[in-house]
This record gives structure tokens, sequence and C-alpha cells, in this order.
């Protein structure tokens, strides 16, 4: 027979219990597995080993071919519609510098780049943004509402492709998409537009600006003014003075309206790199400065400069232990091996390892925890290119 029911001071002390034996176990996972274990596959990822980014690559290619909204799952259409369309993005992304860094392997990357960017563009792609200013992101290029992710997004994939081959089959609606921006940016206060009505995110915008210099890199041009003039911007209004991270949005007026925060600045970190290796650098430099901490070897990153308060995580950041952003560490390998950083590459990649349970199936490398989204993403940071690969074609 059940026994008579907890009282609230039991429920609570067996909840603290459960979650103490949980922060022991972690600490313990830290100490006691061995760092070599945690470190296999760093060198071959920070090298570009072929073999291995075409493994992984093969895994990310699959999940964009089987992509299926059931799959998503957040209790969020508009999240899951995000996650979709980013699974596709940041695999187009990967498949782009694969091909620039691998010759041999530029036409079945670009193959693969394609398939996702059809993907991207497809109906199914931009219904959450559809959805969201109720009109179509593409069918409305004409008009006045800021689109900013899903054209930033989507753009800087566009450029990323035209950049590796300025003839392809999307050369044309990646001029209409950077005409549009381009207008957009410089009619907005601050150069930043929206994302979705009433909401304006600086990563976002350091996308679309990172889309619209790649374009004109591409083609042998000079990048338009608005991008000075928004990386301008990102610098006096948009970035904490104290710490010199990112704020992670921004009101109508522009001012801060969330903390600065890692997982927004070592995104734009990642974009500014495709137009200013400069103002890439300074967010990288401010990540590992203010948030970036090794422990027992292991990299970690917070999603919150100290003294910011006590937070849950949400869907940017990812569940946070600790305070530490699994999306920041993941977003951070990117810079790190942007600006030629090994010994943060290897500290992050070995939390990663970690953290990710990376396993090799019939050919194809993965991370099991990650899922398609968090395999495209991974896939994207660990083939970033230093931002001298995108000066010229």
């Amino acid at each position: 027979m059940p026994g008579p029911p907890w009282t609230s001071k039991e429920v609570m002390g067996r909840t603290l219990l459960l979650r103490g034996l949980a922060v022991a176990a972690l600490i313990a996972a830290f100490l006691l597995v061995p760092r070599q274990l945690c470190q296999a596959g760093t060198d071959a990822f920070w090298t570009g080993d072929r073999d291995r980014v075409q493994a992984l690559g093969a895994n990310v290619s699959r999940h964009v071919t089987e992509l299926d909204a059931r799959r998503f799952s957040t209790g969020s259409r508009r999240f899951d519609g995000e996650w979709h369309f980013g699974t596709a993005m940041m695999a187009a992304m990967g498949f782009g510098q694969t091909a620039r860094e691998h010759p041999e392997l530029r036409a079945e990357a670009l193959a693969r780049m394609d398939a996702a960017l059809d993907a991207v563009l497809s109906p199914r792609g931009r219904a959450f943004d559809a959805e969201a200013w109720d009109e179509d992101p593409l069918a409305s290029l004409d008009g006045s509402h800021g689109h900013g992710a899903y054209l930033g997004y989507a753009n800087l994939a566009l450029s990323v492709r035209r950049f590796v081959e300025p003839g392809s089959r999307f050369a044309a609606l990646n001029d209409r998409i950077s005409a549009t921006l381009e207008r957009r940016l410089a009619a907005a206060e601050a150069h930043a537009i929206e994302t979705y009505p009433g909401e304006i995110y600086p990563v976002d915008n350091a996308a679309a600006a990172a889309s619209i210099a790649l374009r004109a890199r591409a083609l042998g041009q000079a990048p338009p003014p608005v991008v000075g003039q928004f990386i301008g911007a990102l610098r006096e209004r948009f970035v904490d003075p104290k710490t010199g991270l990112l704020f992670q949005a921004v009101d109508r007026d522009r001012r801060a309206a969330d903390a600065p925060r890692g997982s927004g600045s070592a995104l734009a970190a990642y974009f500014l790199s495709f137009a200013d290796e400069g103002a890439a650098l300074e967010l990288h430099r401010a990540l590992r400065r203010e948030l970036a901490g090794s422990v027992a070897g292991f990299g970690v990153v917070r999603e919150y400069p100290p003294g910011a308060g006590t937070h849950f995580g949400d869907i940017d950041s990812g569940p946070l232990v600790f305070g530490w952003s699994i999306s920041a560490m993941g977003f951070g390998l990117s810079g790190c091996r942007i600006h030629g950083e090994r010994g943060c590459f290897t500290e992050l990649y070995r939390a990663f390892h970690l953290f990710g349970a990376p396993t090799r199936i019939d050919g194809e490398h993965t991370f099991a925890s990650g899922g398609p989204l968090g395999n495209a993403i991974v896939f994207a940071m660990l083939t970033a290119q230093p931002a001298a690969t995108w000066r010229r074609p």
C-alpha cells in the first residue's frame, strides 16, 4: 500500500538531493573522463581533415533531405519553423565552406549546398517568417517590413554560394535580396531592421550586413556604404561598453532590451567574419575575455556575464549548465578556428565531445545528442574559414 504523501519540505529535500547528485555526476565526468579521450577528432577538424569533414557532411546532408516538421517539437510553431530553417541554412554554410577549403570536394559539396538552399527557400522553409509578418518574405521584397532573420541568414548562405561560384542558379535571387536588405538597412534607425514585428536582434542584422558585403566581394565590388554604417552603429549602440559583448535584443528605439550574451555575441562574430574581420575579432575577444573559461581542460562559455542574475536558458542559449551555454560553446568554436586560436578550439571541442557524444555509423560522423539542427550548426562552425578566405574569389 502507498505510504502517506510527502510534505512540501520532503519534496524540496528530494529535489535538492537529485540536483546535488546530478551536479556531482557532472563534476565527476569532468574530472574523471580523460581529456585525451574527449580530444579525439580535435586535430582532424582543426586541420580540416577531408575524411572527417566529409563524414560529418554526409550526416548533415542526409538530415537535410529528410527534413520533416514532425521531427521538431519545441512546443512553439515559430520555433519549430526556425529550427527547420536553421538546419538547412547552417548546412548550406558548412557545404559552402567545405567547397572553399577542399577543391577536390567542390562538386559534391556544392550539390549538397544547393539542396540545402532549396530547403531554405522552400515554402516550408519560409513559413515561420511568413506567418509572423502575414506576408511571404520573398514575395514582399519591394515592401518595407524587416524580415531581418529570414532574409539575412538566407542571403548570407546565398552570398557564400555566389562567392564560390558567381554564376549559380541562385545569383538573381541573391541580387534581389541584397538590394532589398541594403535599402531597408539604410532606411532603418541605427541601420537595424526588425526580425519580427517589434522585435530587433543585432545578431540577425549582422547576418544581413555580412550577406550584402560578401555578395559585393563575390562580384569584385566594394561593399555598399550601409555595411560600414551598420558596423559603426553596432560598435556604438549594440555592444555593451562594459563588456564588449553584443546585446541580444534592442527595442524600437534601438536601446538594449536584453543583456549582453554569449550565444548572440559568438554567432555575430562568425557572421561578421564574412564582412569585417576587425569587428568579428572584437566580439570574439570579448567573448573569450568575459565569458570563456576552462574546467579541468574542458572549455566552457557562459551565456551571461557575472552579475547578470540567474537564468535557466532559452531558445537562443539552449539549456544552461552552471550558467554555461551549449550554444555559445558551439558558436565559439568558429571564432577560434577563424582567428587561428588552436588552444581555445581544442578546449571547446573537448567539452563538445563530452556533451555531444560523437559516433560514426555507416560512414557518417554525427554528434548523437545534437539532432539535425545541432549537427548542422556544428558542421558550419567546425568548417569555418579564416576571414581572409572571403576577401576575394
